[in-house]
């Protein structure tokens, strides 16, 4: 398979490490998109948008990306908050007062986004109609109960993330709009981003369908993951195992699943969108989305307020804002200022301030792990070594 797009001199090692993913066989279709600088300097897709190989991967093919979705609401949430639509710190019954029910009365926006609201479990099976309907789905949201006291530890809300601040984003805006909508006015459309929340049946013909993971690479993947996310994996009574039960009919290529505005997990669009929005994160003073809560964002944040094992995911993590950054068992960056989210199976966007990237990989063939995707993680480190071979031959400024 031929390799298309562009990378400016000095980030050929990226096209090459993104080939060799391909010529390895390791994938079906895929693309990465790498800003630097605010300037794209990678863009690049290759392979087929399914397993049946019936239409090419081309510049305009989007995909979904799972959890690296989380990642765009939690910019959302803070785009919203810097527009003033609520204070990051203000409780979120006070603008949702069901919300209040079960010892829910003191959890801030702060905590949804920083995984500490102990709102890991639903509290019941959700399925699609649920997810689909306004007024059943703010009934369960409503009556949650925290698995610990509010803002004490923090754990991997993996399904209810997308859901709670899709609400709080909804409630606080002047016009009402859904989560989705107001994410295409707010910040898609001003961005430039072809992102969604949730497509149309007519638009599904641009969309690379997912392949999911099979046993034998499932099993050898246990092999290198660490060992707390094994046995959370392995543990039928876990946090993790309980979440996952709770969404049983989650198929990201039916079009009654691809419809919802789920962003816990149904994110869809381009690399070069979370590439971008990334970027802009990475300069907020440039930034055209209102950022002067990002500063916040960018303040470098050692210790972890809360310790490192996540309550969930049984691993070592910093949550802070809605994004991971580097540390414990996904040192994805040697920035302590970087933040980012993975997607299950092998998508990632994340930003470096101090390196001035944005960056992302976007494939349509799952892999089993749930963050250090050896494909990903193979390229990341092919961009980080580009940028270092860029500054070494970079010419030295003369004096004035």
């Amino acid at each position: 398979m031929r390799v298309e797009g562009m990378a400016e001199p000095g980030f050929g090692l990226v096209a090459e490490a993104f080939g060799r993913n391909f010529e390895a066989g390791e994938e079906t279709g895929a693309a990465v998109c790498v800003y630097h600088g605010g300037r794209k300097v990678v863009d690049l897709w290759c392979g087929m948008q399914d397993a049946a190989a019936r239409k090419p991967w081309d510049e305009h093919t989007v995909v979904p990306v799972l959890s690296t979705g989380k990642g765009i609401t939690a910019a959302a949430a803070l785009i919203a908050a810097s527009r003033g639509q609520f204070d990051l710190d203000q409780p979120v019954a006070a603008f949702w007062p069901a919300f209040a029910a079960n010892g829910k009365e003191a959890i801030r926006v702060r905590d949804l986004l920083n995984h500490s609201a102990g709102l890991v479990f639903f509290g019941r099976v959700v399925t699609r109609g649920d997810l689909g309907d306004h007024d059943a789905r703010v009934a369960f949201l409503e009556q949650m109960t925290p698995d610990w006291p509010p803002g004490t530890r923090w754990g991997y809300h993996l399904a209810t993330f997308g859901p709670l601040l899709a609400e709080v984003i909804s409630r606080t805006d002047p016009l009402g709009r859904s989560f989705g909508q107001w994410f295409q006015d707010e910040v898609a459309l001003p961005a430039e981003l072809r992102f969604r929340f949730g497509i149309s049946a007519d638009e599904i013909d641009d969309m690379a369908r997912v392949e999911g993971s099979w046993m034998p690479r499932f099993a050898a993947a246990l092999g290198h993951a660490p060992f707390g996310l094994v046995r959370q994996a392995l543990n039928p009574f876990s946090r993790l195992h309980r979440t996952v039960r709770e969404i049983p009919d989650l198929n990201l290529n039916e079009p009654d699943w691809l419809a919802l505005e789920f962003p816990s997990a149904n994110g869809i669009g381009e690399a070069r969108a979370i590439a971008r929005l990334y970027a802009m994160l990475a300069s907020p003073d440039e930034s055209p989305l209102a950022p002067h809560i990002l500063q916040d964002l960018l303040a470098p944040q050692t210790p972890p307020p809360l310790g490192r094992r996540d309550a969930v995911m049984g691993v070592e993590t910093n949550w802070h804002l809605g994004f991971v950054r580097p540390g414990g068992g996904f040192a994805y960056s040697p920035s302590p200022r970087a933040f980012g989210m993975p997607g299950l199976g092998g998508s990632f966007g994340f930003c470096d301030p101090d390196r001035q990237i944005g960056y992302a990989y976007t494939p349509n063939r799952l892999g089993p792990l749930p963050f250090d995707d050896p494909r990903e993680q193979r390229v990341r480190q092919a961009v980080y070594a580009a940028l270092d071979c860029v500054a070494a031959t970079a010419e030295p400024a003369h004096a004035a």
